[in-house]
């Protein structure tokens, strides 16, 4: 029996454009609404985090897309996802610099072209895990994957454990594709763990107390991405997006928890952030 109920913005895109400009970034999102009140009513939220929509489309005849999403005491969630406008996204554009960030609540027909003649560093969400998306992972530089999508990808009846940093890492290099790519695994309360062929990046989770999960991956990509467009390197961006995906545990709704670049940057500095575990060879952690 549900306690409350609430309508927030949302869906993996609009909180990971929202995660990004709050931490800086300028962003644009490509994606589609339908006609009516409510993508109006998801455009304007956008709007109002100072996120381009021009590449938003406005579908007549179908619904926006929705999530209907069960938390539970403990902050955890159940969700189901009705795509909507987000599956008829067509005709986007390749992106010739900076970060392209997306992920799988869109078609692969759509995304494939964008990312096989992409120019910017492209980093892909395979989120959820629609494993005709293994199809785009060799036109891609950074793949993020929680531990439940890195098993189902890779065929597997589960994930190693959190505390076996050596077999997730082992484990996901089984989805490295080619030379020079990225594989991040992110787990939960046991924070980030980034993987190349040469070595692999620890940050663990800041400790906190949820209060609602839903968008703390979200979080995690978006704000990741904004600070690869600023130029930093993955030992400086992991820290942060971890800290960033944290604190989004601690409002409730996706996009609304989002937490801003200021609040990340006071806690950065923080015990839990200070003891990743760097890449063998340094310069494989950067990804300029």
């Amino acid at each position: 029996m549900a306690t409350a109920t609430a309508r927030l913005p949302g869906g993996k895109g609009a909180n990971q454009a929202v995660a990004a400009a709050r931490m800086g970034a300028q962003t644009r999102m490509v994606g589609a609404v339908g006609e009516g009140d409510s993508g109006s009513w998801m455009l304007s939220r956008l709007k109002a985090d100072g996120i381009d929509v021009s590449g938003v489309a406005t579908l007549p005849g179908v619904d926006t897309g929705t999530a209907y999403i069960a938390v539970d005491s403990l902050g955890e969630n159940q969700i189901i996802v009705v795509p909507g406008a987000n599956a008829r996204l067509r005709d986007a554009l390749p992106v010739a610099e900076g970060v392209l960030l997306a992920q799988l609540e869109v078609p692969v027909s759509a995304l494939l072209p964008v990312f096989a003649r992409s120019k910017a560093l492209r980093i892909l969400n395979a989120a959820p895990a629609v494993i005709e998306g293994r199809a785009l992972f060799e036109h891609v530089d950074i793949l993020i994957v929680n531990q439940h999508e890195m098993a189902a990808f890779l065929g597997l009846d589960a994930a190693p454990v959190n505390d076996d940093m050596v077999a997730v890492a082992e484990t996901a290099r089984g989805l490295l594709c080619r030379e020079g790519q990225t594989v991040i695994v992110t787990l939960g309360a046991g924070g980030a763990l980034a993987v190349r062929a040469d070595g692999q990046l620890h940050v663990p989770a800041l400790p906190v107390i949820p209060v609602d999960t839903i968008g703390a991956g979200d979080c995690f990509c978006g704000a990741l991405a904004a600070l690869f467009d600023e130029g930093r390197c993955l030992e400086e961006a992991l820290p942060y997006a971890t800290v960033a995906a944290a604190l989004c545990t601690l409002g409730q709704g996706a996009a609304p928890a989002m937490p801003m670049r200021a609040a990340v940057e006071d806690l950065i500095g923080r015990p839990a952030t200070e003891h990743a575990l760097p890449i063998k060879k340094p310069s494989a952690a950067s990804l300029s």
